[in-house]
């Protein structure tokens, strides 16, 4: 063996040997730091628990975590966290986090879920209303009014007021794990919506007015859709309560046949006449 090929071994070993050391170093030094970490009792969800539902002692128990793996705002005593309103839904093995927690005082049920800025109303349905009993809490819906003129059939409307409007409640339900599982149906009287202060005032107008009907939409879709609304003129009448420019052809799918041209025949020529006298005797003559 050549003396090159010796040199370059030789560098192989000595750059392995420092690899293999440093990387035993940072082991080390990680392990000695878990180590020195000092274990902290942390307040967990023993059982799940709802949105909207205080909180008992016996979700709760009490485990322990290393102090530098720790969430800001845990607690250490149950007795902080019993009957407190979860803001959310917790899990088994979470930790109780003061941020997913109402404010101390805050009365279980509805109120304890409305997001700041926004208010709860709630509207009468039934079982066509409330798209056959598949609108559960968290789902989102549409809102179409319906306002019916006495004097004239023909002027009343239709128009969609309020889109992606998030479901609150059904009936007394507000704990979703709990709404419609298995995706079965759930026969409520009422459905309490998310909105503005002024989609309420809107809402509130047109349940009064009119007639409110909801439609259910995929909880992905996120766009709103500008209509312009419709009558009964035009829902219902024939060809001539269509849109200008709507071809007999687009509302039927059949194209009408033309009437038949009837000839006519042109009127014939007016003729010159002479009346000519000769004595007692009297003649036309005619000229074409």
């Amino acid at each position: 063996m050549n003396m090159k090929a010796i040199l370059v071994l030789a560098l192989a070993l000595a750059f392995g040997g420092l690899t293999a050391i440093s990387i035993k170093t940072v082991l080390n030094r990680k392990n000695s730091t878990f180590g020195a970490a000092e274990p902290k009792r942390v307040v967990i969800a023993a059982l799940p628990i709802s949105l909207g539902a205080r909180v008992s002692v016996e979700q709760l128990k009490v485990v322990e975590w290393p102090d530098n793996l720790l969430p800001q705002g845990t607690f250490e005593d149950p007795a902080k966290v019993v009957d407190r309103v979860a803001a959310s839904d917790f899990t088994p093995g979470e930790a109780i986090l003061t941020s997913r927690l109402a404010p101390e005082g805050t009365t279980a049920g509805l109120s304890a879920i409305i997001p700041d800025g926004f208010r709860a109303i709630t509207v009468r349905v039934d079982e066509v209303i409330g798209v056959a009993g598949f609108i559960a809490p968290g789902t989102f819906v549409d809102l179409i009014a319906t306002s019916v003129s006495l004097g004239n059939q023909s002027e009343s409307n239709s128009r969609m007021i309020l889109q992606n409007v998030k479901v609150l409640a059904s009936g007394q339900t507000i704990e979703t794990r709990e709404s419609g599982k298995d995706g079965k149906p759930i026969e409520v009287k009422t459905v309490t919506l998310q909105v503005s202060p002024e989609q309420a005032e809107a809402l509130a107008l047109a349940a009064t007015a009119g007639k409110i009907q909801l439609v259910m939409r995929n909880t992905t879709d996120q766009e709103i859709v500008q209509t312009s609304g419709t009558t009964a003129g035009r829902v219902f009448a024939g060809a001539g309560g269509l849109p200008p420019g709507t071809s007999t052809t687009a509302r039927t799918g059949r194209t009408m046949p033309k009437p038949k041209e009837i000839e006519v025949a042109s009127p014939a020529p007016p003729k010159n006449t002479i009346e000519m006298i000769r004595g007692t005797e009297r003649s036309t003559v005619t000229f074409q």
